[in-house]
C-alpha cells in the first residue's frame, strides 16, 4: 500500500455569507497547513475566501493564490488545466502537508473542485476528506420562505434545463445558468413561478420572485448590473408550478 503523503480537505463554505460556515468546517479549517485559493480574474472571490480564513483560523497556515485558468482555456479543457496546475503545486509541498480547498456552497452541489481532487489521486498519494457545507438551495429556500417537501425536487443545470423540464418533475432547482435558460419556458408554461437569488446569505443578497414570464427580464437586468458591479455572480433559482 502506498503511504499517504498529503491530506486534502475539501471544505464547504456556503454560497457567500460569512456566517454560513458550520462548526465542522471551522474545525477542519484549523487543521489546514496550506489553503489553495483560486484567483478568478476580475472578482473579489479571493478576498472572500481569505476573509473567512482570517476570521476563523488560528492554526498556523499559508495561503497560496492560484490563478484560475478559466480565462485561458475553453470549458472542455478547464478540468485538465486545473489538474495540471494543482498537480504542480501539491507536488512541491512537503510530505504530511494538510491542504485545504474552500468550496462554494456544498461541494457535492456547487463546485467543480471534487472532480479535480479525484483526478489528482490518479497521480499522487492523497487522503481526501469532504466536509459538507450549507448549500445555495438551502439558503434560497430560506430566503423565499419555501418548504421543500411534499413534492419531488429536481436538481439540474441551465445547460440541461430545456431538454429536461416537465411539470411532473415538481420543484426544479437550477444551478450554473448564466444565460437564464428558463426564459425558454415562459411561453409554454405561462403559470410557472421563479424564485431567484444571488449572493445568497451575504450582505449583498438580492432576491426576486414571481411569474416567470413577468419577472425574467427584470432578473436578467439585475444579473447584468450585479456582474458589472462585483465582477462575478453566483445565483440560483427554483421553478415551481402554482398549486
Amino acid at each position: 500500500m502506498v503511504p499517504v503523503s498529503r491530506e486534502v480537505l475539501v471544505i464547504g463554505m456556503g454560497p457567500g455569507g460569512f456566517g454560513q460556515l458550520t462548526l465542522d468546517a471551522v474545525d477542519a479549517m484549523n487543521r489546514v497547513d496550506v489553503f489553495l485559493v483560486a484567483d478568478e480574474e476580475g472578482s473579489d472571490l479571493v478576498w472572500r475566501r481569505s476573509e473567512l480564513i482570517r476570521r476563523h483560523v488560528r492554526h498556523a497556515h499559508r495561503i497560496i493564490t492560484v490563478l484560475d485558468p478559466a480565462h485561458q482555456h475553453p470549458d472542455d479543457e478547464l478540468d485538465a488545466a486545473r489538474l495540471a496546475t494543482y498537480t504542480q503545486i501539491l507536488s512541491g509541498l512537503p510530505d504530511g502537508t494538510v491542504v485545504g480547498f474552500l468550496a462554494w456552497g456544498d461541494p457535492a452541489l456547487y463546485d467543480s473542485i471534487l472532480r479535480v481532487v479525484d483526478a489528482l489521486r490518479g497521480g499522487m498519494s492523497l487522503q481526501v476528506e469532504v466536509i459538507p457545507g450549507v448549500s445555495a438551495l438551502q439558503v434560497l429556500a430560506a430566503a423565499h420562505q419555501l418548504a421543500l417537501h411534499g413534492a419531488p425536487v429536481h436538481l439540474t443545470t441551465g445547460a440541461r434545463l430545456l431538454a429536461e423540464y416537465r411539470p411532473e418533475l415538481g420543484d426544479v432547482v437550477v444551478f450554473d445558468d448564466a444565460e437564464l435558460a428558463c426564459r425558454g419556458l415562459a411561453t409554454e408554461f405561462p403559470d410557472l413561478e421563479i424564485f431567484w437569488g444571488a449572493y445568497l446569505g451575504s450582505e449583498d443578497e438580492v432576491l426576486a420572485n414571481g411569474p416567470l414570464r413577468d419577472v425574467i427580464d427584470e432578473i436578467a437586468r439585475l444579473r447584468a448590473q450585479l456582474h458589472d458591479h462585483h465582477g462575478w455572480v453566483h445565483d440560483t433559482y427554483l421553478l415551481r408550478q402554482p398549486s
